[in-house]
């Protein structure tokens, strides 16, 4: 079996425009990588098979058959090559970035499936050309490719690297009531909330720090989110990671996170400190 991984994110910064005709929001984004790893395993298969192994919540909420983004990364790498009746493979999927919290774990499992079949395939495309499949599976797959910091517009799938902005601990809440992405797009729409994309100085000052259109939407279908993100566990306010509904803060160090990590277990939840991380897809 061939294994590769990829990165969960943060969306340091995540502004959304209006929906456009083509169905696409255009964004302004500042990614984030951080050190919570997904691995994927391919081999050859008599049929297409997706099998997920972790501990963590609302596995339910993964599909396991082709509708699965590996599944359908797999497609898509093998229509860009020109591989008419591509060999099903076997996908295995060890998961540490939350389910349905707005980290783009699925997204990073496509990123390591599509490298991963890179190698498979014998295909040899280097990391641009499996951006630009990734970009049709879905807009956070091309991140998960490039890894790191990057700034992302247009659908998020256009990336430039960026210098790193951060280097301190990020505590997540990880909220076992998971938000459609979809959903929480069509709520943003109701709720005429799109605006016009500017991009800040990233470098110099953190008021742009954590800023997210869809905070409201989000919130809006999840209430109590709203006044999850009000409270205080020792590291100020929570912000909203992507889609939600996964919360973050920025620790000033590693004591901070860790006493805020305790605070939130002891409210209840799920607590996870992780690290910005440098990395992309890779081969492992």
């Amino acid at each position: 079996m061939i294994w590769a991984a990829a990165q969960g994110k943060v969306n340091l910064h995540f502004q959304v425009g209006d929906l456009q005709a083509d169905g696409y929001h255009p964004v302004v984004s500042l990614y984030q990588a951080l050190d919570l790893e997904e691995r994927v395993g391919v081999e050859p298969s008599d049929g297409w098979q997706v099998e997920v192994v972790s501990d963590l919540p609302n596995l339910g909420e993964i599909p396991l058959d082709e509708s699965n983004l590996v599944v359908k990364a797999a497609l898509a790498l093998a229509k860009s090559a020109g591989i008419e009746n591509p060999q099903p493979m076997r996908f295995v999927i060890h998961k540490q970035v939350p389910v349905a919290g707005g980290m783009a774990g699925g997204s990073a499992d496509a990123a390591a499936a599509l490298t991963a079949l890179n190698e498979a395939w014998c295909l040899g495309l280097d990391q641009a050309a499996l951006m630009k499949v990734g970009g049709s599976i879905g807009a956070d797959v091309p991140f998960a490719i490039l890894g790191g910091t990057a700034l992302g517009s247009d659908t998020g799938t256009e990336l430039s690297p960026h210098p790193q902005i951060i280097s301190q601990p990020i505590v997540l809440l990880v909220n076992h009531k998971p938000l459609s992405t979809k959903a929480v797009f069509q709520e943003f729409d109701r709720l005429e909330l799109g605006e016009e994309l500017q991009v800040p100085d990233f470098i110099n000052g953190l008021d742009w720090l954590g800023k997210n259109s869809l905070t409201e939407a989000a919130f809006s279908l999840l209430p109590e989110l709203r006044e999850l993100a009000a409270q205080d566990f020792g590291c100020g306010k929570g912000l909203l990671s992507g889609s939600g509904p996964t919360l973050w803060y920025l620790a000033k160090d590693v004591s901070q996170a860790q006493e805020c990590a305790a605070n939130i277990e002891a409210a209840g939840y799920q607590a996870v400190i992780a690290n910005p991380s440098p990395l992309g897809s890779r081969l492992i």
